[in-house]
């Protein structure tokens, strides 16, 4: 019978000590040898290392990797010193909505899940977006990820959004780099509440058959399952989640099912949008953390669906925000009735996994991507078009940089000369 990964807050105390406990073998075999492959600092390193991993991002094979490093950190913590080990599994955090009391999970503050340097600020946003995204986003690439190489995009929308969100800006510490991510323990209840989120939008939209089923994962090789064709079944990989009540009516669990996903709309006509501001990107951000285009009146139809488009890179963390507004309202950000009716979504980077000094150069480079070095981000704005009322409009892109481990905010001014926006264009679909 399939284990099941719990809710952190719902572990007894005694639960709870037996999965530090499985942590702390672990990490007693690194202190031993470094190089252990069974080591706590070897099972980080798959995320986090050039040279036996590390984690895959900006595509479809982002979900797969990561239930993967899961599963067989897993299969190590039961195998750590049964039988008291046995039946460890990983607990998710459910960071949906606040912890009551803390910013984290009390748990994360005993000793062996804690680590320094965490952004404790408890004014910083969670994700505002991450159920919709589970409940309303039907198409497979756009939620979960495009192959390496598709022209029509790169990262789904639970990383782009939630996922690097929480990275850089709500976690913060080891985990706003991917070179150190993994070093947290938080790390692995984080990830596995991102699994958590693919396996139930797998239930509501009846498991598409992957995209790329044959594309080995990266770290595993030596695994009996090292395919992403291996990872699509939680069942078959020996868990299963529990949710708790709160995620049950989050869900809609006790609900009828919900309708088979519609068929998605096809792209109609693209074009460019043309920019307001003059001086050029990485001046235009350096002065006024923004970036405005005009967006013309769409001509198509009431019942298009239009999204904008806008390719950013990923070499530093920050968020995007979207906005369209008229061209005779000024942008205010800080004005909570502006945000109310023009905000349009957002896109939130982290920083790409850079290749350590040494590593091989350019062509080590090329033949190991992990991050993409752009992300494509898409703005739904069909609804803004319609209550604009066929006027001509402006696509404000506010920049907003991921804060420093204290929690406060960094100068967006310092990412300019690392910024080159590219393919910002209106897509009309229908």
């Amino acid at each position: 019978m399939a284990k099941n990964r719990r809710d952190i807050d719902s572990l007894s105390a005694a639960e709870l000590s037996d999965y530090i406990h499985a942590l702390d073998v672990l990490r007693q075999r690194s202190e031993t040898n470094p190089d252990d492959p069974a080591g706590y600092v070897f099972q980080a390193g798959l995320h986090n290392d050039f040279f036996i991993g590390p984690c895959e991002h900006g595509s479809d094979l982002f979900l797969p990797w990561h239930r993967a490093h899961l599963h067989y950190f897993e299969k190590l913590l039961q195998e750590a010193d049964p039988p008291r080990t046995a039946n460890v599994t990983i607990p998710y955090w459910d960071w949906i909505d606040p912890e009551p009391n803390s910013k984290f999970p009390p748990a994360f503050d005993e000793q062996g899940l804690f680590a320094d340097g965490r952004n404790t600020n408890r004014s910083t946003p969670l994700p505002p977006d991450t159920l919709a995204i589970v409940t309303g986003e039907t198409s497979w690439p756009r939620f979960g990820g495009f192959p390496q190489g598709s022209d029509d995009g790169d990262f789904g929308r639970l990383e782009f959004g939630p996922h690097n969100t929480m990275h850089p800006s709500f976690i913060g510490g080891l985990m706003a780099n991917p070179g150190t991510a993994a070093e947290d323990p938080i790390y692995y209840s984080f990830h596995c509440f991102i699994d958590l989120l693919w396996a139930e939008w797998q239930r509501r939209n009846g498991t598409p058959p992957a995209t790329s089923p044959d594309s080995d994962l990266r770290g595993f090789d030596s695994q009996p399952k090292h395919k992403v064709k291996d990872f699509q079944d939680t069942e078959a990989l020996d868990y299963v989640y529990e949710y708790s009540d709160k995620l049950k009516e989050a869900f809609g669990i006790h609900a009828p099912p919900p309708p088979p996903p519609p068929e998605p709309p096809e792209l109609r006509t693209t074009e460019p949008l043309e920019p307001v501001f003059e001086q050029g990107v990485a001046r235009a951000i350096s002065d006024a953390e923004r970036l405005e285009y005009r967006v013309p009146a769409v001509k198509e139809g009431a019942e298009a669906a239009v999204r904008v488009r806008v390719k950013v890179p990923t070499k530093g963390s920050y968020t995007l925000h979207g906005y369209l507004h008229p061209a005779d309202v000024p942008f205010d950000r800080d004005d909570p009735a502006f945000a109310e009716r023009y905000y349009v979504g957002y896109a939130s980077a982290w920083q790409s996994h850079e290749m350590p000094e040494g590593g091989g150069g350019d062509e080590a480079r090329a033949a190991h991507p992990y991050h993409p070095p752009y992300l494509t981000a898409r703005f739904d704005v069909t609804k803004a078009l319609a209550a604009a009322g066929g006027s001509d409009q402006i696509l404000t892109l506010d920049w907003v940089a991921a804060p420093s481990p204290s929690g406060a905010r960094t100068a967006t001014a310092d990412l300019a000369d690392d910024v080159a926006v590219e393919d910002v264009a209106v897509e009309v679909y229908g």
